[in-house]
This record gives structure tokens, C-alpha cells and sequence, in this order.
């Protein structure tokens, strides 16, 4: 069943605002994630990493993001080896032909250790479409999205109108989530325009690409999966995910999406494939599990969650 989706005229608010300047919204609108007792038993080989971690990126090796840097976990290692880029890391993204890309204050950095890009303003989230032929990098303090080329040129900006605090793309298209206002709205990766824009719960987190055309949105507030169809914006499937749903990251090769549970220290894999989600696996975790990734080569999952000292970070690899 189909329901919040917007009344008429709030739909035309959002597809007509194009303010070049955000909207300003109250931060305590946001969700934060739903924290639970430590588990009994620290998973065998987790990564040990002296920060809090933040957001991760998996292609073999895995990026890690904390509050105050980025840098790569080599497969296999038990810690951090490898030179951090220094600075607030806001998000880190695997690219498809390998590497990874991080946005570390004001600049997108390559790593491990590589060319660094001049961003406008401060950046937050970062994606890229499957062909990897540009990265779109959101500028919340301005209320922009901008594409870059590999190369790191300015393709174009796009005025979202608000606050954009998590993206996703496909070839054809970038997906942003307000969170403050709980919304979802799709733009043409070809001109900028803006397409649809529809409330997507009442706590969304964040948004991963699910296919062509199709993008997921974890409600975190409801405890809620929401699977969008794109162009024109349409709500396909509402499914509950209880347990402190937060994040979450799509396998493309099996069709799976996977959601962390920050409340049971697990994560819960959903194939997207049927007329409504089918939970095909499960797995313990760390601790508070705020950040997923997928090595979309193999399917194994990178899941990081807190340490036993205040402060720490762990990052555990699961064969899914």
C-alpha cells in the first residue's frame, strides 16, 4: 500500500523551489542512529581503528572515513597502514575502475595518496553512477549538488533548493535526500534539471541506487525501507526493517540490499527483485553499526561500528 506520498501542493513546492541558497531547517528534525549494548563477542578479525569511523567504501581494499581523516585498510589487515588524508572527512567513495575518492573538507582527495581537487565550499556526500563518468559532490552549506569529471573539472551545478545530505546516482540521473525535510528528489545527470521530488518518510538517512531507475531510502524515524521507481518519482515498496535501521548498500551482482540494525548489532540482507523485499540473510556485527559498504566483485560486506574504548572505531569483514 502507497501512503504518504505528498499532497498535491506540496509536491509543487518542492519540484518549483530552485533557491540558490539552502533552506534553513531545524537539525533536530534529523534521526540519529539507535544505540545498543555492546556485543558479547568482538567479531574474529575486525580492524581496530584510534577514531570513531564514520562511513566506509569497499573495492577490495576498504576506505575508511573518520571525523578527522581518510585512508585505506589494506585486505586483510588488522589496522590502518597506509597514510591518512588529513582533515573533517565527510564521505569516501569506491570508484568502478578502482580507487577511491574522499571528500575531506573543502577538497575531494584521491587515495590511497593522490591528486587532491578544490571544492567550491565545504562538501558532504559523494556519488557515482555505475560507468564511474563523473562523481556528484553535495555542497549542504549552499544547498548544491556539483558533477566533476574524473579529471576533477566542474560539469555543472545543480541548486537543489535545500539541504542535501545523502546522494545516489545512476547513469541517467543523481537522487538526493533532504534529511531535515525527509524528502527525496531525482535530477537529469545530463542537463541538472530537476525532475520529481516526493516525502520520503518521516526520517530519511540516507539513499543507495538499486538498479536503473530505482533508488532505496532507509526511513530511520518509521524503521522502513522505501524503494523508489524514477521517472516519472513513483513509491513501489514499503517494507519494515526493525531494529534501528540506518545504513545501508546495494549488491548488484545478487540484487541485494543490505541494512544495518543499529539497535540489534546486525545487518539484514533484502533481494529487491519480487513485488515486495525478501530477507535472505543476517548477520552480527560490531557494535552500533553507523556505516555498510559492498565489494559489488564478490558480495562480501565492510560494516564499522564502535570499539570498546570510548572513541574507537572497528571495521568487520563478513562474507555474505
Amino acid at each position: 500500500m502507497l501512503r504518504r506520498l505528498m499532497p498535491l501542493a506540496g509536491l509543487l513546492l518542492l519540484t518549483a523551489c530552485d533557491a540558490g541558497a539552502p533552506v534553513d531547517h531545524p537539525d533536530a528534525t534529523v534521526p540519529t542512529p539507535t544505540w545498543a549494548p555492546a556485543p558479547s563477542v568482538v567479531p574474529t578479525g575486525a580492524a581496530v581503528v584510534p577514531q570513531r569511523v564514520t562511513g566506509l567504501a569497499f573495492g577490495t581494499d576498504i576506505a575508511v572515513m573518520t571525523p578527522n581523516s581518510a585512508f585505506v585498510l589494506p585486505a586483510g589487515a588488522t589496522a590502518p597502514t597506509t597514510p591518512a588524508a588529513p582533515g573533517p572527512a565527510k564521505s569516501v567513495l569506491a570508484l568502478p575502475g578502482g580507487g577511491f575518492r574522499a571528500v575531506v573538507g573543502s577538497t575531494l582527495v584521491e587515495l590511497p595518496g593522490g591528486a587532491v581537487t578544490t571544492l567550491p565550499a565545504e562538501g558532504g556526500a559523494i556519488a557515482a553512477p555505475p560507468g564511474g563518468d563523473w562523481i556528484a559532490v553535495a555542497l549542504p552549506g549552499r544547498g548544491d549538488v556539483i558533477m566533476l569529471s574524473p579529471a576533477g573539472n566542474v560539469l555543472r551545478t545543480i541548486h537543489t533548493g535545500g539541504r542535501p545530505s545523502a546522494l545516489a546516482a545512476d547513469a541517467e540521473r543523481i537522487a538526493v535526500v533532504d534529511a531535515a525535510e525527509s524528502s527525496l528528489t531525482t535530477f537529469d545527470a545530463a542537463t541538472g534539471a530537476r525532475q520529481e521530488a516526493l516525502r520520503a518518510g518521516d526520517g530519511a538517512v540516507t539513499v543507495a541506487a538499486v538498479g536503473a531507475g530505482r533508488f532505496a531510502v532507509v526511513d530511520a524515524r518509521d524503521g522502513e525501507l522505501l524503494v523508489f521507481d524514477a521517472g516519472p518519482l513513483i513509491l513501489r515498496q514499503r517494507y519494515p526493517v526493525k531494529g534501528g535501521a540506518w545504513a545501508a548498500a546495494f549488491d548488484p551482482g545478487r540484487g541485494v540490499l543490505w541494512v544495518t540494525l543499529t539497535a540489534r548489532n546486525e545487518v539484514v540482507g533484502l533481494h529487491l527483485g519480487g513485488g515486495s523485499p525478501r530477507e535472505v540473510g543476517r548477520h552480527a556485527t560490531v557494535q552500533l553499526p553507523i556505516a555498510l559498504a559492498v565489494d559489488a566483485a564478490t558480495g562480501a560486506l565492510a560494516v564499522a561500528g564502535s570499539g570498546a574504548t570510548a572513541g574507537q572505531g572497528l571495521v568487520q569483514r563478513i562474507v555474505a
